[in-house]
């Protein structure tokens, strides 16, 4: 009876628990390092809340994907804003190519 009434508290303590996220609040989530022209890539952050776990510039995701994908954009436009807006040493034609290994660099760590 004893063993009976320990094994059921501890199977309700358990579903009762907090979930464990993968990631824990405040550290950078996106993992790509390149940045042409020094423009890097937006910090995507874990907020530790369960239901928008990620932070991208003030703006939260309820998915890490999401989260990244919007990273990769803004680094994108970033860099197309420089090169348009006359940096000599970037072209569009180079950002587009960063964003392309961009996303699979970030994704490969989710």
């Amino acid at each position: 009876m004893r063993y009976s009434l320990i094994t059921a508290s501890l199977i309700g303590s358990a579903f009762s628990a907090p979930a464990v996220y993968r990631r824990q609040a405040g550290g950078n989530v996106q993992t790509f390092t390149g940045a042409l022209g020094g423009i890097a890539a937006t910090p995507v952050t874990a907020t530790g809340d369960a239901t928008r776990g990620f932070e991208v510039k003030g703006d939260t995701f309820v998915k890490e994907a999401a989260a990244v994908a919007r990273s990769c954009d803004q680094q994108f436009n970033g860099c197309s804003n420089a090169a348009n807006g006359g940096d000599a040493t970037l072209t569009v034609d180079q950002c587009t190519a960063q964003k392309s290994k961009l996303i699979p660099t970030s994704f490969t760590a989710i």
